[in-house]
C-alpha cells in the first residue's frame, strides 16, 4: 500500500559510538556525544509527535549499530544503517526501499535543529500538489537543514554530492530540473563553534520551546554551562 508521507532522519556521521564519532571543536569525546545525542533526541521528540500521520525512518551510521541508547528501542519506527561517509549510497538505499512507496518524502539532517510540528505540516502542505515540488530548509549558516519532495527524481538525486550539501549547492542542483521550489528559513545546522554559539542564543528565546522541549533545553544547558568560556 502506498504511503501518503514519510520522514527520514539522516545521520551525517557516527553519533553514538564514542570511539568513532568525530570530536566537536574542542569538546571532549563525552560532551561531543552529548551534543550529538541531544540533537538526535530533540528530533525524535518532534517526530514522535507526528508519527501517527507520517511514516518515520531513522538512518544511522552502521558503526552506531551496537551503541544506540536503550530508550531508542522503545520507538516503533523503521531503522536502517549505512556508511555515512558515502551518503549517496544511503540515499540510494532509501530510494530503493522507501521513496517509491510514499507520495511525499522529507529528509532531515541529524545535525539540524529548529524544525517543529507546524513546520513539518507546512512542508507536506507545500508538497501536496500534482506538479513536482521540492522544499528546502535553509539554516542560518547557509547549510541545508532538510529537503522534501513529492516525486523521486533519480537523475537529480544521483547528481547531488550528499557529502557536501550546503544550501546554495543544493538549490542550484534542484533548479536544473522542472520543479516548484520552496525555501523555508531560520533553521540551524550545528557544525562548528560559531553554530554552537548561535544555538545558545536561539535556545534562550521563548520561541525555541516550539521545537525544543524543557527537558531537551536542560540537556543543551548542561553543555552551555560546561563550555561557557567558549560562548563569550
Amino acid at each position: 500500500m502506498k504511503l501518503n508521507s514519510s520522514i527520514y532522519l539522516i545521520s551525517i556521521y557516527p553519533q553514538f559510538n564514542r570511539d568513532l564519532s568525530p570530536k566537536f571543536e574542542s569538546f571532549s569525546s563525552d560532551y561531543s556525544l552529548q551534543l550529538y545525542s541531544s540533537l538526535i533526541f530533540n528530533h525524535i521528540e518532534i517526530l514522535n509527535s507526528v508519527m501517527k500521520s507520517h511514516h518515520i525512518v531513522y538512518c544511522f551510521d552502521e558503526r552506531d549499530k551496537d551503541f544506540l541508547p536503550d530508550n531508542f528501542n522503545e520507538s516503533q519506527t523503521d531503522v536502517i544503517f549505512g556508511d555515512t561517509t558515502n551518503r549517496t549510497q544511503i540515499l540510494r538505499t532509501l530510494s530503493e526501499k522507501y521513496f517509491g512507496q510514499s507520495g511525499k518524502n522529507l529528509l532531515i539532517f541529524s545535525n539540524s535543529i529548529g524544525m517543529n510540528k507546524a513546520d513539518i505540516q507546512r512542508v507536506f502542505n507545500l508538497l501536496s500538489i500534482d506538479d513536482e515540488a521540492v522544499v528546502i530548509g535553509r539554516a542560518k549558516n547557509n547549510k541545508a537543514a532538510f529537503i522534501g519532495f513529492n516525486n523521486f527524481n533519480q537523475e537529480l538525486f544521483s547528481d547531488i554530492d550528499w557529502n557536501n550539501c550546503n544550501y546554495d549547492y543544493l538549490l542550484a542542483k534542484v533548479n536544473k530540473h522542472e520543479n516548484f521550489v520552496h525555501v523555508l528559513d531560520n533553521f540551524m545546522s550545528i557544525n562548528n563553534l560559531e553554530d554552537f554559539k548561535n544555538l545558545y542564543l536561539e535556545l534562550s528565546k521563548k520561541e525555541s520551546l516550539t521545537y525544543c522541549s524543557p527537558d531537551m533545553h536542560e540537556k543543551f544547558t548542561n553543555l552551555f554551562i560546561e563550555y561557557k568560556e567558549l560562548l563569550k
